[in-house]
């Protein structure tokens, strides 16, 4: 179903599903980052160090990287094998995750779709209003937070427990 086929109801049930949708985001395990590394040490060369040291660099690399995701350490990875000719420093690692631009989760790709057909819609309602009279149930069936708006904008007023359409004054003479 493509969004120029739903209702706003619709759409604003989609965007209250997809806000309820957990976060993506979730870090990168130690476990996964540390199978990371042990992926660019064995093809990246490094200084020659004992066990120990293997250890507390990792345990390094681990704290500093551990809030990344598991898409952000790929890409460093890649980019490190790619670019680097030893195995990279923290700092140069923190210099390649700089440019790193995460893919749009699914929760945020139907929050921006939701949010890109709500204003074509509100567009499309004010643009109405400007071009000439819409019907009472138009008004009536616009979400409350469009109708504020309008208030404010003069296109509509508010009238008892409703509201109106604002009539241009040059309506008035035809």
């Amino acid at each position: 179903m493509s969004l120029g086929e739903i209702t706003l109801a619709e759409c604003d049930e989609l965007r209250t599903l997809a806000l309820a949708m957990p976060s993506e985001n979730d870090p990168v395990s130690p476990r996964q980052l540390s199978r990371s590394l042990e992926f660019m040490e064995s093809t990246l060369p490094s200084k020659n160090s004992d066990e120990q040291a293997g250890q507390m660099r990792t345990a390094v690399y681990i704290r500093i990287f551990g809030g990344y995701t598991k898409e952000a350490i790929a890409y460093l990875v890649e980019r490190a094998c790619k670019e680097c000719d030893w195995f990279p420093t923290p700092k140069q690692c923190l210099e390649i995750l700089a440019d790193y631009t995460p893919q749009p989760s699914i929760k945020q790709q139907a929050l921006h779709r939701c949010e890109k057909f709500s204003q074509a819609m509100f567009d499309q309602f004010i643009a109405d209003m400007r071009d000439g009279p819409i019907t009472q149930s138009q008004i009536d069936n616009a979400p409350e937070r469009w109708k504020r708006i309008c208030v404010e904008t003069g296109l509509l007023r508010r009238e008892g427990d409703g509201y109106v359409q604002r009539v241009k004054i040059w309506d008035l003479y035809r």
